[in-house]
């Protein structure tokens, strides 16, 4: 007994060795590796990141037409204001800023900002900037064309005039911003230097395969740094497949798709996905002056009568949003909660019997007109030919006969110009900006009229307070939601795509996928 007892003794002491053993060299390994805090556990971080980009054109800010270079070009160049995460507009190299007349705005800039070459930022290189993109077609073309002259006041101010007067202006001026005297005399579109830039990150250097960024040394805004990215290495493939099939093999850390595509490579599984809504945007237009349309029951009842859920799992394969209004794409002037929006047959019906609508020998009938309704799409995109046809079913759910008009493009253009239909299948690409006038203002797509609408949009122009903002944007809406000149039905679903060995807030949007850039990390 006693020979086993002294067994048993040499076993425990034999593994307390070894696990003492053990704990020590694990402890002696930790000490030697960079260990930074996240909450309450120790996270050990690589010092770099991973991007890919498709069919790279050119690493020039202005003249680049690659979504992806710009995204990526927000962490080298900084722009008068940005837009965050929720489309809210917030000073970059903008100090202060004031409209002083209807088309008349003076910018105050941070003369207290250096360009990466260690030289001062100043407002001859906003005008230098502004000349450039004027003087040639560009991806940023739109944002400038209804500046007519910009006037350097001092090193640090600018007055910028336009050509009229544009709702939420201020909106346009997130392109980026280029040196003066980095180019000098030179051709800016012809130069062959690296750019260089105010913001986060440098371009250290370009071959054909990989552009390398490192840390701005002279970058100031300590709340944008990021601690523990300091090389951002950018991979330029030929096609979007071979993007992809790196990202299964562990090359690349995070990547932005506009389509579901990406699963046909990566599979479904090893990754996370942050989708957010994007910029296209499709809708029902219903001319106002149509003698049918014009009955604010039938808009009513049609908004009731389509199953939106439906047409985006039938029509696009869960690939786009249900989408009911112009700014719900992230606006933080919008909110769901303005809208009353949900597919009922039945409360449909009782729409158009309360309108003086009555339903015999399945027809809809008042005061001797049958309700008929023609939707016009144009034939060109197959997509919303599959959508009207899917409408036109269950709108004859409830029995309303449907007749769908395909038109050529001239045809369809002529619709939205001449206002010549009387239900229209149509899109916008949105804005960044809450400017909601094309839609509510005189000779509106819509032929839409609603006096207290247009006081609103009028009025939200010089509002400054968020929270009286807020209040007339969900007048607007509401109002805008009982009437239903417009319908809206989905809009495109876009996704950045991070593999598991990142951290950080995921917030993309739109203008920007690297909203939060600050908090990402690649984990080891």
């Amino acid at each position: 007994m006693k020979l086993r007892k002294g067994r048993v003794f040499l076993v425990c002491l034999i593994i307390g060795i070894v696990i003492g053993v053990a704990i020590y060299i694990t402890n002696k390994n930790q000490s030697s590796k960079k260990i930074v805090k996240t909450s309450d556990e120790q996270t050990e971080y690589q010092d770099s990141i991973r991007l890919g980009v498709s069919n790279f054109d050119t690493i020039n800010p202005i003249l680049t037409k690659n979504n992806v270079m710009i995204n990526i070009n927000k962490l080298i160049f900084d722009s008068l204001f940005e837009i965050t995460s929720g489309y809210k507009l917030e000073g970059c190299l903008v100090k202060e800023y004031a409209k002083t007349s209807a088309n008349t705005y003076v910018i105050k800039v941070d003369d207290s900002i250096k360009w990466s070459d260690g030289t001062s930022f100043s407002a001859k290189d906003v005008k230098y900037t502004i000349d450039l993109i004027k003087s040639r077609e560009n991806i940023f073309s739109e944002n400038v064309r209804n500046i007519d002259k910009v006037e350097v006041i001092d090193d640090s101010t600018i007055k910028i005039t336009l050509l009229q007067e544009e709702p939420f202006f201020e909106y346009n001026l997130i392109f980026p911003i280029v040196s003066k005297n980095y180019y000098g005399d030179e051709d800016f579109f012809a130069s062959n230097k690296k750019p260089i830039g105010t913001g986060r990150y440098i371009i250290d250097s370009i071959t054909n395969t990989q552009i390398t960024l490192l840390k701005n040394p002279n970058y100031i805004k300590e709340k944008n740094k990021n601690e523990n990215i300091n090389k951002i290495y950018i991979n330029l493939f030929n096609e979007i497949g071979e993007l992809y099939n790196s990202f299964k093999m562990g090359n690349i850390d995070v990547f932005n798709a506009s389509s579901m595509q990406y699963k046909n490579y990566i599979g479904t599984l090893g990754y996370y996905v942050k989708d957010y809504k994007g910029r296209e945007f499709d809708f029902l237009s219903c001319n106002c002056n149509d003698y049918i349309m014009k009955d604010v029951a039938v808009r009513q009842a049609i908004n009731y009568a389509i199953d939106k859920d439906k047409l985006v799992s039938s029509v696009y394969n869960n690939s786009h949003y249900k989408s009911s209004y112009f700014l719900d794409y992230g606006n933080y002037l919008y909110s769901s909660d303005y809208i009353q929006d949900y597919y009922s047959l039945e409360q449909a019906k009782e729409i158009l019997i309360n309108g003086g609508w009555t339903f015999s020998n399945n027809t809809w009938r008042k005061n001797g007109i049958v309700l008929n309704l023609n939707i016009s799409y144009n034939s060109s995109n197959k997509k919303r030919g599959e959508v009207a046809k899917a409408i036109k079913s269950q709108l004859e759910e409830i029995g309303i006969n449907v007749n769908i008009r395909e038109l050529s493009d001239y045809e369809y253009n002529s619709c939205i110009n001449n206002k010549n239909y009387q239900i229209l299948l149509t899109g916008i690409y949105n804005g960044y900006s809450p400017n909601l006038s094309y839609f509510y203002n005189d000779n509106n797509l819509a032929n839409y009229n609603n006096e207290t609408i247009k006081n609103l949009i009028n009025e939200v122009l010089s509002i400054t307070d968020e929270k009286v903002l807020k209040e007339k944007y969900e007048q607007i809406i509401r109002i805008s939601n009982s009437d239903c000149a417009y319908i809206g039905l989905y809009r495109n679903k876009n996704s950045i795509v991070i593999s598991r060995n990142m951290s950080g807030n995921f917030e993309p949007n739109n203008n920007c996928i690297f909203n939060n850039f600050e908090t990402w990390n690649r984990v080891k």
